[in-house]
């Protein structure tokens, strides 16, 4: 899961080129000369589908104009993986509401994602906690110079 969410967020935010999924010949070859546990291990390494990379590509092409506001300390990386508003009443009321369009659009699609994640690696609803603790890292970490990161529920630091 963290090698899953290390790569979404590298693609995302521009650090890393996407993977092409891999052929089903070759996971099958890799299913039959490692066997089921290391085929899994494979599989969660390029975990992928269509919507999964639907949801990137829009996150993708968002991220530059989220990347000053993230940058400006306006907007925030939180603890449980989504984006939160953070001093945005320094911005006109035009400005304000594009930003929280787009950070309402961002937080949609993270949602959407975590969930596509969950299904396409099995692993069962009551985890999304977990999983949302795990993409928030991955956000952190790549996360902009100047971007307000919440380490703690309720204790910010910036980046």
């Amino acid at each position: 899961m963290e090698k899953a969410a290390r790569e979404i967020s590298e693609e995302v935010r521009g650090l890393k080129e996407e993977k092409a999924p891999e052929t089903a010949p070759q996971q099958e070859s890799f299913f039959l000369k490692w066997g089921p546990r290391a085929a899994h291990a494979q599989e969660e390494l390029a975990v992928t589908n269509a919507s999964i990379r639907q949801l990137k590509a829009r996150m993708k092409a968002r991220y530059p104009k989220l990347k000053p506001y993230l940058e400006k300390g306006l907007v925030g990386e939180g603890a449980d993986g989504y984006l939160v508003l953070r001093g945005a009443e320094k911005l006109s009321l035009r400005e304000r509401a594009l930003l929280k369009r787009l950070v309402d659009a961002e937080n949609r699609d993270r949602k959407a994602l975590y969930y596509e994640v969950m299904k396409a690696l099995g692993v069962a609803p009551k985890d999304l906690p977990r999983i949302q603790r795990i993409f928030a890292k991955e956000w952190q970490r790549t996360a902009p110079p100047g971007t307000w990161i919440e380490i703690e529920p309720g204790k910010w630091v910036r980046k």
